[in-house]
């Protein structure tokens, strides 16, 4: 072979290379930028290709969260509870009390799955649903402004950053015209608070804590909770544990998709009667569903036990 023709071979063949170089480059920077990774409050890293178009809620808050965000029409799955109070979106049932159904799931596609670790504290879902790969964002709030904080990351992962703009502000925003008060109550000078989430008389109390966000609620509002614990979780107290801790006021959770008798029980209970909340008449029921649920209906849980510890102000 001749040099010239040496030399025209041998730029054909560098320019081939670069070439080839230059599409695997712009293949990855493609593929590069078409990715969004997010990292959920639980530190897991959630890669999607696009805004998801087909989502799936365990838990009632986050459906709550993803219709006020304006997203729900991209729910194709949900909890049992979340799919009986939304008869008017087009949901399959994709978990009960009793479990997960990974295969209905699947079935769904969905470009990804939103819950809640509160709800699944042994990890035991959220590894079923990893190990098919399939997108998961976990939310894990403990307090009201964590709670905000998972509105906003919520909004983020659907592509409604404005919505959840909105939404979170008004939260802060009424938040902060009730501190403003109850931030001056001396800790000492504060209803000590009792929230209880279900008794029947039969068995011990299931109440709400310190280190949960309907704790940080009651604090919020300018009360104290009358239990302290830093496990995060609603707990099983014995009632001469209630008698000790002797709360000004009793809270009792009651939601219109599971109804109980957990006020009257308290009230008609000789074990009680002098427990000071029982004794002055200050035992009361409230929507459940605004405080058990880490959703934009919070708030109105926070502005309905500053009502109850303050009642002047209404």
């Amino acid at each position: 072979m001749k040099p010239t023709m040496k030399r025209a071979a041998s730029f054909f063949l560098v320019g081939a290379l670069l070439l080839g170089v230059l599409l695997i480059s712009g293949c990855t920077d493609r593929i590069s930028d078409g990715d969004k990774e997010y990292t959920d409050p639980t530190g897991h890293v959630v890669k999607l290709k696009s805004d998801p178009e087909r989502v799936v809620t365990l838990t009632p808050s986050l459906t709550e969260t993803v219709v006020a965000l304006g997203a729900g029409g991209l729910l194709v799955g949900a909890d049992s509870v979340s799919v009986s109070e939304n008869p008017d979106l087009d949901l399959e049932t994709v978990s009960t009390w009793e479990g997960l159904d990974t295969e209905k799931i699947v079935s769904l596609s969905p470009d990804i799955v939103i819950m809640d670790r509160t709800l699944d504290i042994t990890d035991a879902s959220f590894n079923a649903l990893d190990g098919l790969s399939i997108p998961v964002y976990r939310i894990f709030p403990k307090t009201f402004d964590e709670v905000l904080s998972a509105i906003t990351g919520v909004g983020e992962v659907l592509g409604r950053e404005k919505e959840a703009g909105f939404i979170v502000d008004d939260m802060g925003t009424r938040r902060d015209t009730i501190t403003e008060e109850t931030s001056r109550i001396e800790w000492s000078n504060r209803s000590s608070v009792l929230y209880v989430t279900y008794y029947d008389g039969t068995s011990d109390p299931w109440v709400g804590t310190s280190s949960t966000f309907s704790g940080s609620l009651i604090e919020l509002a300018g009360g104290k909770d009358a239990v302290s614990d830093d496990s995060g979780v609603v707990v099983q107290i014995s009632v001469e544990t209630v008698i000790d801790a002797d709360p000004d006021v009793i809270i009792c959770s009651q939601s219109e998709s599971w109804p109980t008798h957990t006020r009257e029980t308290i009230l008609s209970d000789p074990l009680w009667e002098d427990i000071t909340a029982v004794r002055e008449g200050r035992v009361f029921d409230v929507n459940g569903d605004l405080i058990d649920r880490t959703g934009p209906r919070l708030i109105e849980g926070l502005e309905t036990i500053h009502l109850i510890l303050f009642p002047e102000e209404v």
